[in-house]
C-alpha cells in the first residue's frame, strides 16, 4: 500500500481535539538586563554550537496556519508578511512560508483535505488522530535525538513543566515524534463560586464539605436572598450535559472526560474508566437529592451553558461551579454590579480537594516531515516564541510582539507560525501580583503583562469596583490562589490514559457518551431511580466499554515494560 492510500485510508476515523481559542498571558521573565528578547540581542539560546545561531543562506519552512477571532493584520501584512516573519528571517535565516491559513474553526478539516492528499509542509499543527495517522504512515520525521541535541533549555522546561505525560504522549516505541503543543490544564481544577450578597445577607459559613455546599444551594433556593418575596431563585447553577457538575463529581473522587474518557488506576494496578465507578453512583446520588430539593432550575434539561448564563445574568442563581477564570467571564459581564468570591471545591469529606488532570496539551501537536532538511530550526522558532512571548520583561518588545497598543489588544502574537503554552502562566500573575503586594518584589520589576494584572487590583482596592473580577481571580484569596495550592501541594488526579483514541473508541464513543448523558440527567431528574446506574455500567461494557478497557490495559501494559 502507497502511503497516499493508506493516509487516505486512514482519514476516515474520527477526529478528535477540537482547537480552543485560549487567550494566553506571560509569566516570569528571564530575559538580559536590557529587556529585550534573545532574538534581539542576538544571543544564543537555541542548542548546541553545532547549529548556527543564523541559517547562511536562508532556508525556508513551509506550514500551514489559522487564525484566532482577535487576530487582525497592519498595513498591508499578512500571514507571510509580518513582525514576526521578518524577524525570524532577519534574525534566525528562517523564511517561513505559511501555505494556506483559514479561521480556526476551518482548520481541523482543511488540514484532514491536506493530509488526505498525501502531500503535508515541513512542520504544523496536528490534532492526535491526525497525528496518529501521519506516523503510521510512516509520514513523520524522528525528533528523539534532534530534542535531545538542539532543544533549547526554555522549550525542556515547558515540557517538564506540563507533566512526564506530555512527551510520552507523543512518544512510539521510544521514537519522539512530535512535540506536544503544551496546553494549560493544570489552571483547570473546579472553582466553587458563590454570590457574595446573597451569602453575607444569609450569613452562611464558608463551605468545606458536600453536605455544606447543600446546605448554601437549600438557603439560597428557599430563603429569599433576592428579598423580592418570590420562590424564584436557585441554589447552583446546572446545564443540560451535567458538565458543570464536575467539579462536585470529583468531590466525591469521581472523574469523567468526553474524549478518551477518564481512566484511573483500581487496587490491582490494572486501568478502569471513571464513568463507571461507585463513587460516580455517589455523585449522581446526591444531585438526585438536589434537584429534588429544587436547588437546579428545573428548565436545566434543555439549556446550554449561555442559556445558562442567562439566568444568571437575571440574579436567580447563587453558586456556579466553573473554573479560574469564571470571574472575569462569564460572571462580570453577567452581574457586573454583583461580587462572586471563589472558594476551594468542597469534598464528601471534607478532606482538600483532588483535581482530575487530563493529557495537558492544547489539542494538538507540532509534527515534522519526514525528510525535512532542517527539522532542528522548529526549535529556533520555539525559543523565540517562548523568549517573546512569555519572559521578555520589555514594553517596546510587548508592543512590538505581542499586542499594537495599550488601547488596541488585537493579537499579533497569533503570526507566531508556532506557539506553546507554560503550564501554570496565569497562576503566574497572581503570584507576581501577590509578591509586589507582600513586597518582596518592586511593580515596575513585573513584565508588561503581569503589570496590567497588578495595575487592575490595585485599581480594584482603590475603589473602581467594576474591576472585582480581576481581584476575585488574582487577588489575596482568588480562585488562582486556590489553584496555586494545587499545584505546590501536586493534588491533581491524572489520566492515565495519554494517547489516541483505541479503535473502538473512535468506533463506540459517540455511543456511550449519549449513553452516559442520557441515563445520568434521568437519574438526577428522578426519571430514573439511582440503581439505574448499575444497569448503565453494564450497558456501557456490552456496548463497547469492556473492548475499550481491555484496549486501553493492553497500551497501558506496553508502557511499563
Amino acid at each position: 500500500m502507497t502511503k497516499n492510500k493508506m493516509v487516505k485510508m486512514l482519514v476516515s476515523l474520527s477526529l478528535v481535539a477540537v482547537p480552543l481559542l485560549a487567550a494566553c498571558g506571560k509569566t516570569e521573565p528571564a530575559g538580559d538586563a536590557s529587556g529585550k528578547t534573545p532574538a534581539e540581542t542576538g544571543q544564543q539560546t537555541s542548542g548546541p554550537k553545532t547549529v548556527p545561531e543564523k541559517y547562511d543562506p536562508p532556508i525556508e519552512l513551509t506550514t500551514v496556519n489559522y487564525s484566532f477571532p482577535t487576530t487582525k493584520f497592519f498595513n498591508g501584512e499578512d500571514i507571510n508578511n509580518n513582525i514576526w516573519t521578518r524577524t525570524l528571517e532577519e534574525k534566525y535565516g528562517i523564511k517561513v512560508k505559511t501555505q494556506w491559513y483559514v479561521p480556526s474553526t476551518e482548520y481541523d478539516k482543511k488540514s484532514n483535505l491536506m493530509i488526505a492528499s498525501g502531500e503535508i509542509p515541513d512542520f504544523f499543527a496536528a490534532t492526535p488522530q491526525q497525528f496518529k495517522q501521519l506516523q503510521e504512515a510512516g509520514m513523520l520525521e524522528d525528533l528523539t535525538k534532534v530534542y535531545n541535541d538542539h532543544a533549547p533549555e526554555s522549550l525542556k522546561k515547558v515540557m517538564q513543566g506540563a507533566g512526564d505525560t506530555v512527551l510520552k504522549s507523543a512518544t512510539f516505541d521510544g521514537k519522539l515524534m512530535a512535540i506536544p503543543w503544551s496546553g494549560v490544564a493544570k489552571e483547570g481544577p473546579a472553582i466553587l463560586w458563590i454570590r457574595k450578597d446573597w451569602k453575607e445577607k444569609l450569613s452562611l459559613p464558608d463551605p468545606k464539605t458536600i453536605d455544606d455546599l447543600f446546605a448554601i444551594a437549600d438557603a439560597f433556593t428557599k430563603k429569599d436572598p433576592d428579598g423580592n418575596g418570590k420562590d424564584d431563585t436557585f441554589g447552583l447553577a446546572m446545564e443540560k450535559e451535567l458538565s458543570m457538575a464536575a467539579g462536585l463529581m470529583n468531590g466525591y473522587g469521581a472523574y469523567t472526560d468526553a474524549s478518551t474518557g477518564f481512566w484511573v488506576k483500581d487496587s490491582s494496578g490494572s486501568l478502569v474508566n471513571g464513568d463507571i465507578q461507585p463513587q460516580m453512583k455517589q455523585a449522581l446520588t446526591k444531585l438526585s437529592e438536589m434537584y429534588k430539593a429544587g436547588h437546579f432550575d428545573p428548565e436545566f434539561i434543555v439549556k446550554d451553558a449561555n442559556k445558562v448564563y442567562e439566568t444568571i445574568g437575571a440574579n436567580k442563581i447563587g453558586m456556579m461551579i466553573g473554573g479560574r477564570g469564571s470571574a472575569n467571564f462569564p460572571l462580570v459581564t453577567l452581574t457586573p454590579n454583583q461580587e462572586w468570591q471563589a472558594y476551594p471545591m468542597p469534598t464528601v469529606d471534607g478532606k482538600p480537594f483532588q483535581a482530575q488532570l487530563p493529557l495537558n496539551i492544547f489539542s494538538y501537536y507540532w509534527v515534522v516531515k519526514k525528510g525535512t532538511k532542517h527539522p532542528e530550526a522548529i526549535f529556533k522558532l520555539m525559543d523565540f516564541w517562548l523568549q517573546t512571548y512569555y519572559y521578555n520583561k520589555s514594553e517596546e518588545v510587548y508592543y512590538k510582539y505581542i499586542v499594537p497598543s495599550k488601547e488596541d489588544p488585537s493579537a499579533v502574537w497569533t503570526y507566531s507560525p508556532v506557539k506553546i503554552y507554560l503550564p501554570d502562566n496565569n497562576i503566574e500573575n497572581y503570584r507576581q501580583a501577590t509578591a509586589v503586594l507582600d513586597g518582596k518584589i518592586k511593580p515596575e520589576e513585573l513584565s508588561p503583562e503581569r503589570k496590567k494584572v497588578y495595575d487592575r487590583i490595585m485599581l480594584y482596592k482603590g475603589g473602581q469596583k467594576n474591576l472585582w473580577g480581576e481581584f476575585a481571580q488574582n487577588g489575596p484569596g482568588g480562585s488562582a490562589g486556590i489553584i496555586d495550592q494545587i499545584i505546590k501541594e501536586d493534588r491533581f488526579v491524572s489520566n492515565e490514559y495519554y494517547t489516541t483514541p483505541t479503535a473502538t473508541m473512535a468506533e463506540r464513543n459517540e455511543q456511550l457518551k449519549k449513553l452516559k448523558n442520557e441515563t445520568f440527567v434521568k437519574i438526577v431528574t428522578g426519571n430514573l431511580p439511582i440503581d439505574a446506574f448499575d444497569k448503565f455500567v453494564a450497558d456501557w461494557k456490552k456496548q463497547g466499554g469492556d473492548l475499550i478497557t481491555k484496549e486501553v490495559n493492553d497500551w497501558y501494559a506496553k508502557q511499563k515494560k
